[in-house]
C-alpha cells in the first residue's frame, strides 16, 4: 500500500525488530549448546568472525543475558587486525583479566580466595604473568 503516491513504499511493509537477530540461528544454537557444556563442568573459549556489521557483537549481546542469568560470564574483546602492532598473547592477557575483574567484583572474600587458589593451581608459575 502506498497510498496512491507512485515512487512511495509503505515504510510499515520495511519495518525490522531492532534488536532481533537475523541470519544467525545456527551461531545462536553453538553458543548455546557450548554455554550448556561449560556449564557442566567443561573449559570453552570461542571466538567469533566476520566482515564489519555482520552482527557480532549484537549476537553476543543478545546471549549475554542469559549467561547472567545463569551466574556465568561472558567476556568480550575486539581483536583489530588491522592495528600496525599485532600482539595476540597481549589481547589474550587483557581478557584473561578482565575475567579476574569480574570474578572479584562477583565474589565474596572466601569465594574469591578459593577462586585464586584454583588458579594458580591451574596456572602455576604462569599465574602472575596473567593476572596483573
Amino acid at each position: 500500500n502506498n497510498n496512491g503516491k507512485v515512487g512511495k513504499k509503505n515504510p510499515s511493509s520495511l519495518l525490522f525488530r531492532k534488536h532481533k537477530l537475523y541470519g544467525r540461528e545456527n551461531e545462536v544454537s553453538q553458543i548455546t549448546d557450548a554455554f550448556c557444556r561449560v556449564s557442566s563442568g567443561k573449559s570453552e573459549a570461542f571466538f567469533i568472525g566476520g566482515f564489519s556489521g555482520s552482527g557480532k557483537s549484537r549476537l553476543v549481546n543478545s546471549l549475554t543475558a542469559r549467561v547472567d542469568m545463569a551466574e556465568g560470564y561472558v567476556l568480550t574483546h575486539k581483536f583489530d587486525q588491522m592495528s600496525k602492532e599485532v600482539r595476540p598473547l597481549l589481547e589474550v592477557i587483557s581478557v584473561f583479566n578482565d575475567l579476574c575483574l569480574l570474578i572479584k567484583e562477583k565474589s565474596c572474600v572466601g569465594d574469591l580466595e578459593v577462586t585464586v587458589q584454583k588458579l594458580m593451581e591451574v596456572f602455576g608459575n604462569d599465574f602472575s604473568v596473567l593476572a596483573r
